[in-house]
């Protein structure tokens, strides 16, 4: 496959076609097509950056006098059938065209002075090449992508928690302030991974999962100190999927918000204010993005997928509570602004107490290894050595023959034994075993 073909597109048929015109404050007389994503970095759909001018590209177009020029995102599917077949990227890719029709709309009524957490959707639908959605370019704005081999600090961490509390901030306050027409918008969206049309295909996905990683601690486990760790999670395996089915599917309404579904290191970009590419090492502001498994359940979900895949145990043991103070305080300060009734805000801040918020957190956390296990691979790659997720699609016809053994890094084996024996060591594996 060419990359001409791949990130190729018609940008003035596009831009006909698209409300592109909208946004362009020129006529377009130039554009180039490449890639919007790193390798590894994307594995679901085939991200484009567009750059659109008045003058041609050689020579630094922006240094010409009264030249103009513009980027955005465009979003496609990916050209694999067999890949798109396997990975069920179609529901992915519907999911978040209805995210950004339906949803985003009603959650940024309660985003203040248009502090919203996602970049601007342009458009989200189809086009005659057929599904696409068009982003503002959060490169263009100074945001970065941080190294997804870094686990976050702190600051970073800190940082998406008041971003993800504000996120859920308007999502409840829609749910009350706006009841009926956001519950219908949010049933627009579906669950896309943990359900009974995708068991066949992520449950074994996930199983085989587990499996590499049962692996790699049983060649870890030399002195005899992850035997335990061993056992629980092989009595997990068979039935984890299900567990956490249920608990997404049967979360009380009143946790529940909309969660972005897949907040990890490769859909959360920085932005600070330095000029070169390594922007995210003091970032004054984050945004979200990828929306593929956009859900309504407890928030519990979000912060758990973050946690665990974006950051190494050394931190989580160190500043777990803070991190879950940080989010409560953040949720009851945007509250605080767009809720009316004292009543209600009164009876939201119970709910959502750092008591409950850490009980929540403990009775689920076991989403939070399952999770680890099935994404820190792809965190882990050597970017120097990513999978061919075409070919592997041509060549298994099942989610359980998906084997990717050979592409495991060190990174990931030293992960997965922290993970371990942080569940063990922390009790997570014994509150899942009683339900």
């Amino acid at each position: 496959m060419s990359e001409v073909d791949e990130y190729g597109e018609d940008v003035e048929t596009l831009c006909n076609y698209v409300p592109l015109r909208k946004v362009i404050p020129f006529e377009v007389k130039y554009w180039r097509c490449s890639a919007g994503s790193g390798l590894g970095d994307n594995y679901m759909s085939v991200v484009k950056r567009i750059e659109v001018s008045t003058h041609e590209f050689d020579g630094g177009v922006t240094e010409r006098k009264g030249a103009q020029c513009f980027s955005f995102i465009v979003k496609r599917q990916i050209l694999s059938q067999s890949r798109r077949l396997l990975f069920r990227c179609d529901e992915a890719f519907y999911n978040e065209i209805n995210a950004y029709t339906h949803v985003i709309p009603a959650l940024e009524k309660y985003f203040i002075n248009g502090d919203t957490v996602f970049p601007q959707c342009y458009y989200a639908g189809t086009d005659k090449k057929g599904e696409l959605i068009a982003l503002e370019d959060l490169k263009q704005l100074g945001y970065r992508m941080p190294n997804r081999l870094l686990p976050f600090d702190l600051y970073h961490c800190e940082i998406v928690m008041k971003e993800l509390a504000k996120l859920h901030a308007t999502s409840i306050a829609a749910k009350h302030l706006d009841d009926s027409n956001f519950r219908e918008r949010y049933g627009k969206v579906n669950e896309i991974v943990y359900c009974e049309e995708a068991e066949s295909f992520y449950g074994n996905l996930l199983t085989s999962s587990i499996e590499e990683s049962l692996k790699s601690l049983r060649e870890s486990n030399v002195d005899g100190s992850l035997s335990d760790s061993i056992c629980m999670i092989e009595q997990l395996k068979a039935e984890l999927y299900q567990k956490i089915m249920y608990s997404i599917k049967n979360a009380s309404d009143c946790v529940s918000v909309m969660c972005h579904g897949d907040l990890y290191v490769n859909n959360i970009m920085f932005k600070s204010n330095m000029e070169d590419d390594n922007a995210c090492k003091a970032p004054k502001a984050v945004k979200f993005f990828d929306l593929q498994a956009m859900r309504y359940t407890s928030f519990i979900f979000d912060i758990l997928h973050f946690m665990f895949t974006s950051t190494k145990r050394e931190l989580r043991d160190a500043h777990t509570n803070r991190l879950l103070e940080t989010y409560r305080s953040a949720l009851h300060n945007r509250l605080e602004q767009l809720l009316v009734s004292r009543e209600q805000l009164e009876s939201i801040r119970e709910t959502f107490s750092l008591e409950n918020i850490t009980k929540e957190f403990t009775a689920h956390a076991l989403y939070g290894l399952a999770v680890s296990m099935w994404v820190l691979p792809a965190v882990t790659f050597d970017p120097n050595n990513i999978p061919n997720l075409d070919a592997i699609s041509e060549s298994v016809p099942n989610a359980n023959e998906i084997k990717v053994t050979q592409k495991l890094t060190d990174e990931y084996h030293s992960r997965i034994k922290d993970l371990a024996l942080e569940f063990h060591q922390n009790g997570y594996f014994g509150t899942w075993l009683e339900k």
